[in-house]
């Protein structure tokens, strides 16, 4: 039996129980690849992933990571890809595969794999990919962003609330950034919303609404839920839109249903990846123009780069609570890719 070296999740529990081991080589499936992994990264998926509190759990064991930067090691012979392939990918972690990108390889899905340019590292790929097109999915596919409208912008220092402020602000809207601390208060400032508001120190109904009139937001950018949620969609005018993005906070709000019906409110699920099969070309057009924006340094992304060895839930605790967009994992086994 072949095998190779991963961080694997044996059991539910946290992310501290990830041992590093060997786990069977993967068999790909229809429009599956096998990429060898250069980069990773880790999401707050991964950490609801690890407890068994993200919307579909692969089968125990399995390897976590749901996006990598590498090279295409396998992949079969009506494939649009070729072996040696430099590529960005999410992996079918996502619905519910077990080979994610904290190994030595990963399986990835053929309909959310692009063409790497060779301007940028993988490190910054991996970095980009998930944050900018769930970010460009919702604003530009659900939430039909034009010029001049304000966008609110929750947890705007995390990677995917970083990369809605900059593609807002280059769809010449203005943005609203809201952010739990100081510290991420600062970071947010460098890349130029109109207004920065840490909601944990200051009322931030209250500033938005003495800057900007009552109820001015167009469109509520939102991965938190809970009472964070709330405060954003008050904040919402006439027909303004709600982008639910995510539940970081763990807490699923109910909706404010009159409010929403007397302001013609609409509430937007957010799911890129379920483009997978229905839209993949647009989604192939939007990721080589993010490309296109990164290479042209219109957007830029920030990450903290870790060896795969030094992966632990309290080093990547501390980092996120310190306002690091994206922890960036790198230090795979190098495997040969100019063969299948």
């Amino acid at each position: 039996m072949s095998v190779y070296e991963a961080w694997v999740q044996e059991e539910l529990g946290l992310f501290t129980d990830l041992k590093y081991t060997s786990i069977e080589y993967p068999k790909i499936g229809n429009k599956e690849l096998v990429v060898e992994t250069k980069a990773a990264t880790l999401n707050f998926a991964d950490l609801l992933l690890a407890s068994g509190m993200y919307q579909s759990n692969p089968q125990h064991p399995f390897v976590p990571g749901f996006e990598v930067a590498g090279y295409v090691k396998e992949c079969s012979n009506e494939s649009n890809f070729s072996v040696g392939d430099r590529v960005v990918a999410a992996t079918t972690v996502f619905r519910s595969g077990r080979h994610g990108s904290f190994g030595d390889v990963c399986v990835v899905s053929e309909n959310l794999t692009y063409k790497l340019p060779e301007k940028i590292s993988f490190e910054a790929g991996a970095a980009i990919l998930m944050s900018y097109l769930t970010s460009d999915f919702a604003l530009h596919r659900r939430a039909q962003i034009k010029q001049n409208e304000l966008v609110l912008v929750n947890a705007a220092a995390g990677g995917v609330g970083l990369s809605a402020v900059q593609l807002a602000k280059l769809s010449g809207a203005r943005v609203v950034a809201a952010v739990g601390s100081e510290s991420k208060k600062k970071l947010v400032q460098q890349f130029g919303p109109e207004l920065v508001i840490n909601y944990r120190e200051e009322n931030l109904k209250e500033i938005v609404e003495a800057k900007f009139g009552k109820r001015p937001i167009d469109i509520f950018y939102d991965q938190v839920g809970g009472e964070p949620y709330e405060q954003g969609v008050r904040l919402l005018g006439s027909e303004g839109r709600a982008l639910i993005v995510g539940f970081a906070s763990g807490n699923i709000p109910s909706q404010i249903l009159s409010y929403l019906l007397v302001k013609n409110i609409s509430i937007l699920g957010v799911f890129m990846i379920s483009f997978e099969n229905d839209d993949k070309k647009y989604l192939q057009s939007r990721m080589e123009l993010i490309f296109d924006l990164y290479t042209n340094q219109q957007i830029e992304t920030l990450f903290k780069t870790i060896k795969l060895f030094e992966i632990s839930l309290l080093f990547i605790n501390k980092e996120y609570a310190n306002g690091i967009a994206k922890v960036n994992i790198t230090g795979f086994a190098k495997i040969n890719h100019s063969g299948g």
